[in-house]
């Protein structure tokens, strides 16, 4: 198929997969997996491709380029909708342990939403036809076998996409109906093309493998407590199953939101270990002085001071998400401001 040699763009979605169209037709995102080396590693990868995982990432990617292709306009109502489906399910996604009910609820709220985006925006043929004929041009320049391109047979499989979709958008007798169906399976077609784009896996595994030197180095001098071992458990586990994608066969996509949830885990480490060392300091606080007269502190700063780290100490303990750490970090560090504050002179 030629495709026109016009230069052009593209509007990369963030976690993308596809898989199956509407009218039964289909598309399979990810080719059989390679042979792994450990039952810990077929486990992990068959929980990224698991059917719930991979459906929901489909719809991520179809939303994001959606968001792309409209202008994302924050005064619309449905797409805000799009945008807070789309952020509780990144949540999930980063979470190992989300269950599939979970994670099929997320797929129905993000799915329903993005529906009626589609709804509001595609009342013609114009997006269909600007946004296909950007897509066409950028495939021109980027077929290839390097990183950063796409297989071939990819870009001919997403030019029979674009060719069905502007021959709905240039037919007079078109509907819309069948434009918002085109729409649909035209973003389906990117998010499956995004996913067979070439990628370095050595360079991929080059850069897990520097991440987990640098988190060996930080360790090495600390004490096996068991707030720290939890967050450790869980980059751990999170690079362990990046590496087994990058071992395997799959997709760029589900390698994305696996290199996602290993930075996740690895900055929840780092603000953990902070943490961890502020807590410390912190409790000797509690140990100054205790009374009325000058350098001394007053007996109800001890109080607040000691919820402060008690709460800081619960939100460590649970191995929470990076973004409460630091909040914890931050609500610490104000409470002992506070109490330094309270010195007698």
């Amino acid at each position: 198929m030629n495709i026109p040699r016009i230069p052009g763009k593209w509007m990369a979605a963030t976690l993308a997969v596809g898989v199956t169209f509407g009218s039964g037709w289909s598309i399979p995102v990810f080719g059989p997996i390679a042979p792994i080396a450990s039952a810990e590693q077929a486990a992990a990868i068959a929980n990224w491709n698991s059917a719930e995982r991979t459906a929901l990432i489909k719809r991520l990617a179809m939303c994001d380029k959606a968001a792309d292709d409209f202008y994302s306009d924050p005064g619309n109502a449905r797409y805000l909708a799009v945008k807070a489906a789309s952020d509780k399910a990144r949540a999930l996604l980063l979470d190992p342990n989300t269950s599939s009910l979970k994670l099929n609820a997320a797929y129905h709220t993000l799915d329903s939403a993005l529906g009626a985006y589609i709804e509001d925006y595609i009342r013609d043929a114009s997006i269909l036809e600007r946004q296909t004929f950007q897509t066409a041009r950028m495939l021109n320049d980027s077929i290839g076998t390097a990183p950063g391109t796409y297989p071939q047979e990819a870009a001919d499989t997403m030019m029979a996409i674009i060719d069905e979709a502007q021959a709905a958008a240039y037919d007079p007798d078109t509907t819309v109906p069948r434009l918002r169906e085109q729409y649909l399976k035209y973003i389906e077609g990117t998010a499956v093309l995004r996913d067979s784009m070439n990628l370095d896996r050595s360079q991929r595994l080059g850069q897990l493998n520097q991440q987990r030197q640098t988190i060996a180095e930080i360790s090495a001098d600390l004490p096996n407590t068991a707030d720290y071992s939890k967050l450790l458990s869980a980059f751990h586990a999170q690079a362990n199953g990046l590496e087994a994608l990058l071992a395997g066969s799959s997709g760029l996509l589900p390698i994305e939101c696996a290199a996602l949830c290993v930075q996740n885990a690895y900055t929840a480490l780092t603000e953990g270990l902070q943490l961890a060392g502020e807590l410390d300091q912190a409790s000797k606080l509690l140990d100054s002085p205790k009374g009325i007269r000058s350098g001394q502190y007053p007996s109800s700063a001890f109080g607040e001071l000691r919820k402060a780290i008690n709460k800081s100490a619960s939100v460590l303990s649970k191995a929470s998400p990076p973004e409460q750490l630091a909040a914890s970090r931050a609500a610490l560090a104000e409470a002992v401001l506070k109490f330094r504050s309270t010195l007698r002179p």
